[in-house]
This record gives C-alpha cells, structure tokens and sequence, in this order.
C-alpha cells in the first residue's frame, strides 16, 4: 500500500472520532436545568410541593414594583404559586451564568403575626425573614396559592398566603373591609376563587388577597426625597382586563349583581372576569345623608382631611332623583377629596370617576389614581350632585363660588328621549348668566317635552301655535328624524319661555 494514501486515511478517521466524541460530550453548562433546557440568569423557585420541580422559564421571579412609589424596583422579584402543605417544600436558586445557588430560609425566617403584623398586611398567614445559601425548604402549613417576593439587596424572602377578595366603594364592604371570594379546589397548575350574585354598585373597587394592601420588607429604607420603605403590592387594580399590582382603582360603570372571578395558572398569572348576571333593586336615597371629606378641602380656615365628612346633608327628592348641593366650598389643589356618606367608608362613596361633570367650571378639576376629584386651581366653588337612581346616573354640576343656584333644575324627556318610554329625564346643563337650559343628545323620531325636577307639577310641551306652555295636558313637542339634536330651554324672561331645536 502507498504509505502517503495510508496515513492520509488514517488522518479523517482520527478527525471523524474526535467530531462524534465531541458532538456526543454532555453540556455541564449549570444554567440548564435537569432537562437540558437553557434558563436565563436570575431567580427561580423549585421544589416537590410546586408544579416547578426543574428549574423552567415559568418558575423565573419577576420584578415588581415598590408600593411606595409605585414603580418597579429591579432588586424587589416575585412570583405566584400553588404549594402543597408538607415537607417537600420549595427552594429559590439564583442562575448566575455556570453557577447555582440553592437558598432555603435563613435563622430569622418566622411567622408573623399579632403585634408584629402591620395593620395593612395580609392576615390569613405571612412569613418573613432572610433566605439563606441552603438545600432546607421552605414550606407551607396549608395547600393554596402563595406569594413569595424577595429583595436580593436587602436578601429578604416573604411569603404570604393568597386567598382572594374585593374591597372598595362598589362592593358591600366598602373601603372597610373586603368581602372573600370562595376558593376552588387546590391544584399545583391553577387555583380558581369566586363569587355569584355579588352587588356591585356604581363605584370603584379592587381585588386584594387575604384582607392586606402590602407586605413591608423593609419600613425605614431610604429611597431618597423623602420616601422610605420597600413594600410589595397585595392587591390588583388597573382594570378587570389589565391587571397592575397597586393599580388604579377599577370603576364599576353599572351596577348589579355580578359573578366575580379571580383565576391563577401557572402559565398564565391572574385573569379576572366579572359578569352581570342581574339588576340590583333602585335605591332609595331619601335619607341618605352625603358631604364632602378628603385634604383638598377648607373648613373653617383648616385643611378638612380624610378622618371627618364635612358639609353632610339629605338630599332633595324629586320621583326618584335625588339632589345634593354644596354651595362656596373652598378647595385647595394641594390635595383632594371624594363625596362620602356619613363618617365612615362603608356606604356610598363618590369619586371622579363615577360623575359626569358639568357646568362652568368642571375644567377645574381632573383625578388621580385614587378616583379622587383633584382641583387645578384653588378657591370656591359650588357643587350640585344629582343621582337619578332608575339609571344611576350620577352628574356633578360645577360652578364658581357665589353662583346662584336654580329655582328648578330642567330635564327632557319623551319617547325620543333615552330610554325612550317617557320613564326618565335626561338633564340639562344650565348657563346661570343667560339662564337657559341646554342638551346635546342622540334622539329618535318620536316625541318629548321639558320637564322641571324630574316631576309633572312642571312640565311643557306646546299650545296650538307652537308656543311653550306649561298648562296640564298639553301636546308634546314632535321630532321627525332621527339625529344628533342641541335643544335649548330659554327662561331669560321666565314669563315667556322659549325654545330651539337644531339638527347638527
């Protein structure tokens, strides 16, 4: 054999062996879990007692916000998850390139609970402490959902039980205290709570779980101008389709009864539904005394403040429309402020939100994360709040302080007039210098007339020749097309009132 051919053979077969014996060698890189899946560096829990016994992209803890500032801290990481009671329990494992750190809790790591347990905390069951580098797990006394967060600068681990509720003006409790939804049946992957025929008035609310708004990891730590405090979220506002932690309150448009849900997955986080499934009764608002409370407001030359309802009153009772009104409030647009019944947040509480604003000087004010009215310019104004209780139609009329108030307040209403039966006013927005009353509405060919303070002692439709006339019995005003209509109510000379009908 030709000695050149031999070794040139003998050379892709060492080169062939060393391919296969390399293509064949296994990977020890340590940011791949037990299945070879590749993971990011960061935190992650995974144990026995959880659906995440290997380490997985789901099982990854997440940065969440600081509740104090309401802004996400990329120290403060957490994630939901459904653990089951036992031994087994759950580590947290920091990837942090080829190496892992196993953590379990560390000597200080306890239950919290009487004194020790802040006033805002979950009640159903929080633990805290340091985590520690150690293969001991944590674990849990009970199956359910939990939340556990950490701060890796702070290295402290809390863990708190998950039982899910609503609190908030729309709800029965009010702001005092939540109402629970009912827990499914305990499974590692999802974890359902709900609630039927719950009443949801016109209002706003939010989700908490296990009767908290935060847990404090730290209260003291500095977080510059004045802030302190690392706290992360126990409750979901935002929106019933967007859920953010410590978010926006949700407002409720319509009220009734409802069938509430807040379902956990694994996959999928938290997904909330809520769905009407009935009318509530009308409400009677006769002796329901509202006032205004909050700390954008003045009161005898001092800031009113959130303890005490100031200016409480009934209201004035037209069918079934009820009028409230406040006259020379001043405010102050270096705070806020709600309309609340009685002392106390357990009844009818109204914020921005839930009102149409009108008059002259609603542009005055605007809202913030809370629902709150929020004033631009201080001094005084007054404020008129009308509730028609058929439709739960709340609308706060604005004016400046010193502006007369309305002999009669001036509505239409007719069959093609929402909700077109004759049944319910639809308000008018009065200009007090001009003295007429104006609309500008969606109406169908039918009939209406004017109608004062949602009662027939007052009403006009038309005489023979078209004129305004209050006498009883008297033909309604016509409306031929269908359209986007301005209507105007002229009292400039109360004695001979006028109006106008405009096509736009």
């Amino acid at each position: 054999m030709n000695m050149k051919k031999y070794l040139f053979k003998l050379s892709w077969l060492f080169l062939a062996a060393l391919v296969t014996f390399t293509a064949c060698e296994t990977d020890d890189d340590d940011d791949d879990d037990d299945n070879g899946t590749l993971v990011e560096d960061g935190f992650y829990l995974k144990g026995a007692a959880t659906a995440l016994t290997e380490l997985s992209s789901t099982g990854q803890l997440k940065v969440t916000r600081n509740e104090v500032l309401q802004e996400n801290r990329s120290d403060l990481l957490e994630i939901f998850v459904a653990v089951q009671s036992g031994s087994e329990g759950f580590n947290l494992v920091e990837v942090a390139g080829a190496e892992q750190k196993t953590y379990g809790p560390g000597t200080d790591f306890v239950e919290i609970t009487g004194d020790a347990l802040d006033g805002e905390e979950p009640t159903l069951g929080l633990w805290k402490g340091s985590y520690a580098e150690s293969t001991t797990p944590f674990t849990v006394p009970e199956n359910g959902l939990y939340h556990i967060a950490i701060d890796k600068e702070l290295q402290v681990v809390v863990i708190a039980k998950v039982e899910w509720g609503v609190i908030g003006a729309a709800t029965p409790g009010g702001w005092s205290s939540s109402t629970q939804l009912t827990e499914g049946t305990f499974d590692k992957n999802s974890i359902a709570f709900e609630i039927n025929d719950l009443e949801l008035t016109k209002a706003d609310f939010k989700f908490r779980y296990s009767n908290g708004w935060k847990i404090i990891l730290d209260a003291d730590y500095d977080l510059g101008s004045g802030n302190k405090g690392i706290k992360v979220n126990s409750n979901f506002g935002g929106s019933i389709s967007a859920l953010v932690p410590g978010g926006d309150n949700i407002n409720n448009e319509t009220p009734g009864k409802y069938t509430v849900t807040m379902t956990w997955s694994l996959t999928g986080g938290h997904v909330a539904t809520a769905t009407k499934t009935g009318d509530s009764e009308t409400p009677d608002y006769t002796d329901t005394e509202l006032g205004l409370v909050g700390n954008g407001l003045i009161i005898n030359d001092t800031v009113a403040g959130w303890e005490t309802t100031i200016l409480l009153s009934t209201p004035e009772v037209a069918n079934t429309k009820y009028t409230w009104t406040w006259t020379d409030v001043t405010v102050v647009d270096t705070g806020s402020f709600k309309i609340r019944e009685g002392q106390n947040w357990e009844g009818l509480v109204i914020g921005y939100p839930q009102v149409t604003l009108t008059g002259s000087a609603a542009d005055k004010f605007e809202t913030n994360a809370d629902g709150n009215f929020v004033p631009l310019e201080s001094g005084a104004y007054n404020f008129i709040l009308d509730i028609e209780a058929t439709t739960s139609t709340y609308t706060l009329n604005v004016e400046p302080g010193g502006t007369p108030i309305p002999e009669h307040y001036w509505g239409i209403i007719g069959s093609s007039v929402p909700p077109y039966d004759w049944s319910v006013d639809v308000d008018m927005t009065w200009d007090y210098t001009t003295n007429i009353w104006s609309i500008t509405i969606d109406l169908v060919t039918g009939e209406f007339k004017f109608r004062a303070d949602d009662d027939w002692a007052l009403a006009y439709g038309i005489d023979g020749e078209g004129n305004l006339t209050d006498a009883g019995g008297s033909p309604n005003i016509p409306l031929t097309e269908d359209g986007n209509y301005t209507i105007e109510l002229i009292l400039t000379d109360p004695e001979a009132p006028t109006y106008t009908v405009t096509k736009n």
